[in-house]
């Protein structure tokens, strides 16, 4: 297979995970992503990257970019789709808002509490309509719904409130590659969680629920995940999809990889397997 990406959509408890790319001829076309598939990604030409579309906030799909535009490296998507798309996630800091998102706001959101590890936890919002897919996009780790409202910006009034009280806006995919270096033991990160909500004082008990096995189909490996060094071919057999960060095996090591770096760029999908040379390990003389 071969196309430009222009998504990648993440695993959750009734879906799998698969790469969206737009063909030659501007259709789309889906590549599903298992557990044990044995996957090798090259990107054809890492100078040019296109255009990845607009999104439609109605029924949440992607649509290629009608002009098949090139971007710049900086960019994921060119005015003409941006425009099209015309949703702004921080809503709440201008008064420039589109009447399609006018409208997606006035659905009930829900609150949550997302966390990735290592004492990091985010607060966030999310449209009922999506379900839980927000979640699993991010790649948290464990997570609590804090309330439903009936609206986005009632909903953002409880966020800024939890974020005041010390929480995360945002989190960086390098935060979330720490928490998979090391074997994750769940309970410890629970209770970690645990103690995060109890210092917010919600006056509710929210309930904490786990991805990691979803993330790992099924069945959760604790072994290290490294980010795949650069210039290393992306290759190897899908042991995990962690949001929209790739974990492969190869050569009896875990590596971990962004999807989303591939946004853009026309790739060619094969399952052949070229081996990673492990880096030597260091070892100590005492």
């Amino acid at each position: 297979m071969s196309g430009i990406l222009i998504s990648a959509k993440p695993i959750t408890n009734d879906s799998k995970p698969y790469l969206l790319f737009q063909s030659h001829n501007g259709s789309t076309d889906k590549l599903e992503l298992t557990k044990d598939q044995q996957i090798h990604i090259a990107i054809e030409d890492p100078d040019n990257r296109f255009c990845i579309g607009w999104y439609d906030i109605a029924d949440h799909t992607n649509h290629p970019c009608p002009n098949n535009s090139n971007v710049d490296q900086k960019y994921e998507s060119c005015f003409v789709c941006r425009s099209k798309t015309n949703f702004n996630p921080a809503f709440y800091n201008t008064a420039n808002v589109s009447s399609e998102q006018l409208a997606y706001n006035q659905s009930s959101h829900t609150v949550y509490i997302a966390y990735f590890g290592n004492n990091i936890a985010k607060a966030g919002i999310m449209s009922d309509s999506r379900g839980l897919t927000r979640l699993y996009e991010q790649g948290a780790l464990l997570y609590s719904i804090i309330g439903s409202f009936p609206n986005a910006d009632e909903a953002r009034k409880k966020e800024k409130q939890l974020i005041g009280f010390g929480l995360k806006e945002s989190v960086r995919k390098n935060q979330k590659e720490v928490a998979l270096t090391s074997p994750i033991d769940e309970e410890i990160e629970k209770q970690s969680f645990s103690n995060i909500l109890e210092i917010l004082n919600l006056n509710t008990n929210p309930k904490i629920e786990s991805s990691l096995k979803t993330y790992f189909f099924g069945s959760y490996q604790t072994i290290p995940v490294k980010k795949l060094p650069e210039g290393e071919s992306i290759s190897g057999t899908i042991k995990a999809v962690v949001g929209r960060y790739l974990i492969l095996e190869n050569n009896n090591r875990l590596y971990g990889f962004w999807l989303t770096d591939l946004y853009g760029y026309k790739l060619s999908i094969s399952s052949q397997i070229i081996p990673i040379k492990p880096e030597p390990e260091q070892v100590g003389l005492f």
